[in-house]
């Protein structure tokens, strides 16, 4: 993915708020800041969070951030696909939801 995107010609940054003319600014803002091809500029899904865009719906008690850091160590692997296939299926295999017993909210799912 990284080769085909490089190999793409230069274009100029578009504005948000001229494509999305009725949408909320705090949200064009987020949404240009969550789109940074940057990693270092991009927003963390905690900074997300914070955004005054979600002001109106978050609840900060009911957050709760991850214990490790993303796992990318695959990044830079030359892998078959047949090995990516065998890779994300044990990646599904092992994930393990957390049910939070004190969650004041309640989606009607069950992990």
């Amino acid at each position: 993915a990284k080769s085909y995107i490089k190999s793409l010609p230069k274009m100029p940054k578009k504005d948000l708020s001229v494509l999305f003319p009725k949408a909320n600014p705090q949200a064009v803002d987020l949404l240009d800041k969550m789109l940074q091809l940057d990693v270092e500029k991009r927003l963390t899904a905690t900074e997300s969070l914070a955004h005054p865009y979600f002001d109106l719906f978050r609840d900060v008690e009911e957050e709760t951030e991850a214990q490790q850091s993303y796992d990318d160590s695959l990044e830079h692997e030359k892998l078959s696909i047949d090995e990516w296939r065998k890779h994300i299926y044990k990646e599904i295999l092992s994930f393990s939801p957390v049910a939070r017993k004190d969650s004041k909210k309640r989606s009607g799912l069950s992990l």
